[in-house]
């Protein structure tokens, strides 16, 4: 039996349902957030998933200011990578 819940999100301005854990629900709420939020930032639109994605990805190499915030860090790098993926699967 499966133990996951039907997600909906908007990324790009684009509705994607996934299927996640539940407690991994309001993690991947605040990454869509996140992502949602570095996109708009981004005036290249045709590259601004890519070029979104590729700037938290280095900003989470960057060292952290305490144990707790890296460990947030982590959590919410995760959950952007789990993300990422599924968005990269809806969208080919």
């Amino acid at each position: 039996m499966s133990n996951k819940e039907i997600l909906d999100l908007n990324i790009m301005g684009k509705n994607i349902s996934i299927a996640c854990p539940p407690k991994d629900k309001e993690g991947l709420i605040q990454a869509a957030e996140i992502l949602n939020n570095q996109i708009e930032s981004i005036p290249d639109k045709s590259n601004a998933l890519i070029l979104a994605s590729l700037d938290l990805a280095f900003k989470s190499q960057m060292p952290q200011e305490s144990e707790d915030t890296n460990a947030l860090s982590k959590k919410a790098e995760e959950s952007l990578k789990v993300l990422i993926s599924q968005i990269e699967q809806s969208i080919k």
